[in-house]
């Protein structure tokens, strides 16, 4: 078991290994991109860019482009997809040799496991993105109020907010002030940023800026109430988080201790790879992985309370 362990900890290093490089990779074409756009130097092409701009025109790569985009992932479509695919030949081969499950059971398991693995994994990043662009909107108004009762308008206040905030308000911020600055209208421009990246919080600040464009009024004094209303949420929430902590973390675990358990016992028992290829075994672990999803979506959501 030990020894399962740590070639399962090697595999998760390599795993990590290739979703870096990839990043790397993405950033070294990004680099060539801009030499080509602005020296007219031309960057020899790859094969392998090739096939990703093969893959990226795909259906299944189109679709996905928006959840990358929502997730704040850089990777294009056909290197997560590639990514992807080499996670569950991993996940296959462990199975296989943890379980002594038979190829095609271990196969089958994996194709169901890594494209909902992938789905919680880009919600998840969502989730974070968005919270802390939330963290952050308390001072966003706050600048955006200082620059109103300096006189500026709405862009020249969300010009100052790029150039003193951080990431990753200054990245989606910046992308609104360019598009203004290259003749987009401010509404469109926002509501785009409320499409990509929905929260209440972002909501409210988008649709105050909105109103307040087309009505006129206060928006220094709306924004300075605004900031303030957001930091009292903001502490109710880090209360609240403190508080289900440990039910948030037992929703988090449980699929690992059952795991770690079904392991012990396929070690355990020496008839157990007969018992999991038998239709009574298949359906057992059916069972058991609905089971274990059921409990896991269960206790997530009663821990979830929003404020």
């Amino acid at each position: 078991m030990g020894a399962g362990l740590v070639f399962g900890g090697s595999v998760f290093c390599f795993v990590i290994a290739i979703y870096f490089w990839l990043r790397a990779r993405q950033s070294k074409k990004e680099t060539n991109q801009q030499i080509e756009k602005y020296m007219d130097a031309i960057v020899e092409e790859r094969w392998s860019d090739r096939l990703v701009d093969r893959l990226d025109r795909q259906s299944w790569a189109v679709q996905l482009q928006p959840s990358l985009e929502r997730a704040s992932i850089s990777l294009r479509p056909g290197e997560y997809g590639a990514l992807l695919v080499v996670a569950g030949a991993v996940v296959m081969f462990l199975i296989n040799r943890m379980f002594g499950l038979p190829l095609y059971i271990s196969l089958l398991l994996a194709t169901s496991l890594v494209p909902v693995a992938s789905k919680f994994f880009l919600n998840s990043r969502r989730r974070i993105y968005i919270k802390r662009m939330d963290d952050q909107l308390g001072e966003v108004c706050r600048l955006l109020s200082s620059a109103a009762r300096a006189g500026m308008s709405i862009h020249q206040g969300l010009e100052l907010v790029v150039k003193e905030i951080s990431n990753p308000m200054q990245k989606e911020l910046g992308v609104v002030v360019r598009e203004i600055q290259l003749g987009r209208d401010l509404e469109v421009s926002l509501y785009e940023l409320l499409r990509k990246a929905d929260s209440k919080d972002l909501r409210v600040f988008v649709n105050a800026l909105v109103i307040q464009r087309r009505a006129g009024g206060n928006l220094s004094q709306a924004l300075n109430e605004m900031a303030r209303t957001m930091e009292e949420r903001k502490i109710i929430n880090k209360t609240v988080d403190a508080t289900i902590a440990q039910s948030r973390m037992t929703a988090y675990m449980l699929p690992f201790v059952s795991m770690a358990a079904i392991l012990m016992i396929s070690q355990l028992m020496g008839d157990f790879k007969q018992f999991a290829t038998s239709i009574f075994g298949i359906l057992s672990i059916l069972v058991f992985a609905v089971m274990q999803i059921i409990g896991f979506i269960l206790i997530k959501k009663i821990s979830d309370i929003k404020v």
